[in-house]
């Protein structure tokens, strides 16, 4: 894995997703990638639940694949110290795979998080859920886990490895121009309301302003042989989804 500069726990039930973006990969593919910034008032306001992207792309050599999962953007160098994911008794951040075509699930990947400061991270994956659809468990005494700090770089080369913190978004949006052809989609409250709206033209051709340049991420990064999700390549293509979902509370969401 390269990246760029810049204990079990009992069963446990979640709702969700609050928040998901979905890509379809070949086994072979070159890079495929899905944005969602922001899509519901709920994640605008609590950004730690916001799934921002996934992106499946080749890892460090021919037969590994890398797999992120993007939340909180937008983070800006001032916040982004102290920029924290959900903790386990708040949120669960899974990446799913449907390696068989039927739109459903096969394979989990479930990351959890402890700790205010700085936090620990736990990866449970590939296993099969508990569960499929939209309320989870967490999945318990499973054969594969990586444990460890964020910001580190965890696990084997030859096998499943983790990184979780903070990244450059690397998704590009004129976002001033969007909201002039969409005013609709720019919210009411919030940072982005604040966006003013110039008049309805194009910017001339090689004037687009990226929105989010120096704006970061808390990314969940996570790379392993591609065999371990395409059925020791017996099946060339698979789906991938990343959601976060909330801990439920008595019952209550």
């Amino acid at each position: 894995m390269r990246l760029p500069a810049l204990r079990g726990r009992p069963l446990a039930r979640y709702a969700g997703p609050i928040a998901a973006a979905l890509v379809v990969v070949a086994a072979a593919a070159g890079v495929v990638v899905a944005s969602d910034h922001q899509d519901t008032p709920l994640v605008e306001m609590n950004q730690r639940f916001d799934v921002n992207d996934v992106y499946a792309f080749p890892g460090s050599t021919p037969d590994r694949i890398a797999l992120v999962l993007g939340t909180s953007s937008p983070l800006t160098p001032a916040r982004t110290p102290t920029a924290r994911f959900g903790t386990v008794n708040e949120a669960l951040y899974q990446i799913k795979v449907d390696n068989n075509g039927d739109g459903v699930e096969d394979l989990v990947f479930q990351v959890t998080f402890a700790g205010n400061d700085r936090q620990t991270v736990r990866l449970v994956g590939p296993v099969r859920p508990n569960q499929t659809g939209t309320a989870n468990t967490l999945v318990t005494n499973p054969a594969r886990t990586l444990t460890g700090r964020t910001g580190e770089i965890l696990g084997s080369p030859t096998g499943v490895q983790l990184f979780a913190g903070p990244r450059d978004d690397p998704f590009f949006i004129d976002l001033e121009a969007f909201f002039r052809i969409l005013p609709d989609r720019e919210p009411v409250n919030g940072p982005l309301s604040q966006i003013p709206q110039g008049p309805l033209t194009f910017r001339p051709q090689g004037q687009a302003v990226d929105f989010v340049r120096g704006i970061n991420d808390l990314a969940i990064v996570i790379e392993l042989p591609v065999s371990m999700l395409s059925d020791g390549g017996r099946r060339s293509r698979f789906g991938i989804w990343g959601t976060t979902s909330m801990m439920r509370s008595a019952g209550a969401i």
